[in-house]
């Protein structure tokens, strides 16, 4: 009986060191959009083994499932658009933004392609019109009215998740979508809808950057300042890759969306990775006055209580260094 219980012992013991071992050096959380495509360019390109660092990627159901993940400490770094990074600074919660991961807004509004004749969002008032209220593409759209002279009471507003927009748009429950990629290259691609307002066109009406930061735990950052820089060193890496060379992207992001259970054809995979930026590899003024837009939005329309400064959750030196500033 001491036998086999010094038996398992050392079992348990094995098991223990080999877990400890393969642990993972950062825990990333990301989302099931084009915002992982850096992640995983760095991962299956080995630009993370290059740096002597191992990373778990948790692909997440939603950006604010990410940030929740690292707020709660079961996470170390995460990625998220700019709206959902000062949501969190305006509950004074602590949030350190290391660097970018892309800008450019990649929503669209679309219309069931039974719809001919509309052209405008004025063409629309009195429809149905899903969009996920409180996300950034809720924020745009707030944008997009505002210069469009137009308000949210002009629609009749169904707060829905954007994955799940394809399924109500199908079942003809709304006559309007502002979803974002992959959800509105699935809704063009089963034939379900056409563009009615291109992400470029958005964009520019709005005045929009619409950046994706790489954030992370201030206090996991503190502890861990080497771990990040070699992090930040094969994430800049993997940017500039994705930033030429197309091809080798749009494969390794097809085969992610097929590993979460999402059949977007190949065309629809780059257009989305592709209306991103990725030239952009530190946060700019442009960046910066974006930002501080958004907030000024989402303060008017009651989404925070306060503007908070963005500035001081900036730690750019990572990124700096790297870039051998």
């Amino acid at each position: 009986m001491r036998k086999l219980v010094c038996a398992v012992a050392i079992m348990v013991m094995a098991i223990s060191v080999s877990h400890s071992a393969y642990a993972a050096d950062v825990r990333l959380s990301t989302n099931r959009s084009t915002q992982a495509v850096v992640n995983e360019v760095a991962s299956q390109k080995g630009f993370f083994k290059e740096q002597g660092i191992s990373v778990k990627v948790f692909a997440e159901s939603s950006g604010n499932a990410s940030l929740q993940a690292v707020i709660g400490g079961s996470a170390d770094m995460g990625v998220g658009l700019h709206v959902r990074v000062m949501q969190v600074l305006a509950k004074r919660i602590p949030l350190c933004v290391i660097g970018m991961v892309q800008y450019g807004l990649t929503s669209k509004i679309l219309v069931p392609v039974r719809d001919k004749t509309s052209k405008t969002m004025a063409d629309l008032k009195g429809k149905r019109l899903a969009v996920q209220v409180g996300s950034g593409t809720y924020t745009a759209w707030r944008i997009l009215l505002k210069y469009a002279n137009l308000k949210e009471k002009d629609f009749v507003v169904k707060n829905l998740k954007t994955r799940l927009i394809p399924a109500t748009f199908e079942a003809g429950s709304i006559d309007v979508a502002v979803a974002w990629e992959p959800y509105a290259s699935i809704l063009v691609s089963k034939g379900l809808a056409r563009v009615l307002i291109t992400n470029d066109e958005w964009a520019k009406i709005g005045k929009i950057v619409y950046p994706v930061f790489l954030y992370a735990n201030c206090d996991w950052v503190d502890k861990n300042k080497a771990t990040t820089q070699k992090f930040v060193n094969a994430w800049l890496k993997a940017i500039k890759f994705i930033n030429t060379n197309n091809k080798e992207t749009v494969d390794i992001m097809a085969k992610a969306y097929k590993g979460w259970g999402l059949t977007i054809p190949r065309d629809k995979v780059k257009a989305g990775v592709y209306t991103r930026g990725y030239d952009k590899l530190t946060v700019d003024d442009d960046v910066m006055t974006d930002t501080m837009n958004f907030a000024q939005i989402m303060y008017d329309i009651k989404k925070i209580k306060f503007i908070p400064d963005f500035k001081k959750a900036l730690r750019l030196e990572f990124t700096n260094k790297a870039l051998g500033k």
